[in-house]
């Protein structure tokens, strides 16, 4: 699937130099998971330059400023200060939506921000939630491999790996199976308390287009809504990164070094 493929391309900019050339619209602050990177397609299908946890794997270098931005949230000090808007406009300038870690992890920052975008809290069983991100995501965010190709590459993988862990550590205090469901209510009832009802949507991405384009005031495209397989997506970007760290090789054998990691996290 082309778009799909497009999510898996890399560069790299350094976002620090960069300004605002889009306005910001859509904030989608739903936690990943939650059906995240098929929104993400969706928002590019409707027009919208989208912002997703794929776009770290595509510039690596974003991974540095995100801890920056996680750090001057949870620790600010002179050092890393929380973001300003002149920061946020550098590091997503390029952008006119948001959606996945780390940019949902920043409700109150974001909605400051932006005022005038509109926010969308995608939902999902909080059972069926956890259960997904123990099997994925957590399992391979702190998994020994992370750790060794995190060594192997600290510059790229290792950014990546430690931004995540920083940001689970912080929504999760430390202990996901214990705290995980009451993180995730929480998120979810923050995002409730800061945004105004009437610029919020929250919306299932098995809904398909019909309230999305409505609350967006957009035309429902003439094309099936995406279903992405983000764990299928994740573990193809993971192969290529994990290649990179090893050095290269058959991509076939890359596969077996990489068994049960799906990305930076």
């Amino acid at each position: 699937m082309k778009d799909t493929e497009s999510v898996l391309a890399q560069t790299n900019i350094d976002r620090r130099t960069c300004s605002r050339i889009e306005p910001m619209q859509v904030l989608v602050l739903g936690l990943c998971r939650t059906g995240t990177l098929s929104t993400y397609l969706a928002l590019q299908t409707l027009g919208y330059p989208t912002y997703h946890m794929t776009s770290i794997m595509q510039n690596p270098s974003d991974a540095q400023l995100w801890t920056s931005a996680l750090l001057g949230k949870h620790h600010p000090s002179p050092a890393n200060p929380p973001f300003t808007l002149a920061q946020w406009d550098a590091l997503l300038g390029h952008v006119s939506a948001t959606t996945d870690i780390p940019a949902a992890l920043f409700p109150e920052e974001l909605t400051t921000c932006y005022p005038d975008a509109k926010v969308i809290l995608t939902l999902r069983d909080p059972s069926a939630w956890m259960t997904s991100m123990q099997n994925t995501i957590m399992k391979q965010t702190y998994s020994p491999l992370a750790t060794f190709l995190g060594w192997l590459d600290p510059a790229h993988f290792g950014a990546g790996n430690r931004m995540c862990r920083l940001a689970f550590d912080h929504l999760f205090d430390g202990d996901f199976e214990r705290n995980g469901e009451r993180a995730f209510a929480e998120h979810y009832e923050r995002v409730r308390r800061v945004v105004p009802r009437e610029n919020l949507l929250e919306w299932n991405p098995k809904e398909g287009w019909g309230p999305l384009c409505e609350f967006l005031g957009r035309e429902v495209p003439d094309t099936e809504f995406p279903r992405a397989n983000e764990k299928e997506v994740f573990a193809r970007k993971a192969r290529r990164v994990a290649w990179g760290c090893l050095g290269g090789g058959v991509e076939g054998a890359q596969g077996v070094v990489v068994v049960g990691v799906v990305g930076w996290c």
